[in-house]
């Protein structure tokens, strides 16, 4: 697979190479380090695989390079900067990788590289629990870790997405899509309206028939039934 790197700090740049080396399969056949080189090497290799970038760059940023092209490779964006995460996903990217990089992160994120566009929850790239998506509430779109998910209820096609401060969200895809995508280790499904951070969980009420959980940073508790309620006890070790 051909590699182009964009990068203005030599000593990233040559770290970065070592990366891609350790993990193979993968190898750099053009660097630039400014906003005029970029937009020059990215024409120079039209059928480059992949394109990993840093944001800020003499001359402007990345931004300004991309827009001189309308075809581009599969974009990585490596930077020390967050607030560019909205605009590198509007552009469908790969992955918003913060540095300092490291070899487990970057791995995770090129092996996205052979995952096709996903039309069901079969076929949707697994999400970590520090990965970054866009929720999107009104005309605004959140940047949030999976971490901050707190829970998610479902609603026929649509689902609720409760985040840890309290935000809530919704989104027309179903519950077997998040339960497909969320990482099974922090994630249980519970009922077959709700699926929960176990990492969430604070305290529940046992009632006569369910009882009542609540999450951190939520402040109304989710009613739940006995058959959920038998799920999180089996949770809970014996002491």
């Amino acid at each position: 697979m051909n590699c182009l790197l964009i990068e203005d700090d030599e000593v990233s740049r040559i770290q970065l190479k070592g990366l891609l080396e350790e993990i193979g399969g993968i190898e750099v056949v053009g660097e630039a380090y400014d906003v005029e080189s970029g937009i020059d090497l990215i024409g120079r290799y039209p059928k480059a695989d992949l394109l990993i970038l840093d944001v800020e760059l003499p001359g402007g940023t990345c931004f300004d390079i991309i827009e001189h092209h309308k075809k581009l490779p599969k974009l990585l964006f490596t930077t020390s900067h967050e607030q560019y995460a909205l605009s590198a996903f509007e552009l469908n990217a790969l992955d918003y990788i913060q540095k300092p990089i490291s070899l487990d992160r970057l791995r995770l994120a090129l092996d996205r590289l052979d995952t096709p566009p996903a039309a069901d929850h079969h076929s949707l790239p697994p999400l970590q629990e520090d990965d970054r998506i866009l929720l999107c509430c009104n005309k605004h779109r959140y940047f949030k870790k999976v971490s901050e998910i707190a829970a998610v209820l479902s609603d026929e096609n649509y689902t609720h997405i409760l985040c840890s401060n309290g935000r809530r969200f919704v989104m027309k895809k179903t519950m077997a899509a998040w339960e497909a995508q969320l990482p099974n280790e922090l994630f249980m499904r519970i009922s077959r309206q709700q699926l929960v951070n176990t990492d969430a969980m604070d305290c529940f009420e046992v009632k006569e028939r369910g009882g009542l959980l609540w999450l951190r940073g939520i402040k109304e508790p989710l009613e739940i039934k006995a058959g959920a309620l038998k799920n999180l006890q089996a949770l809970v070790k014996t002491i």
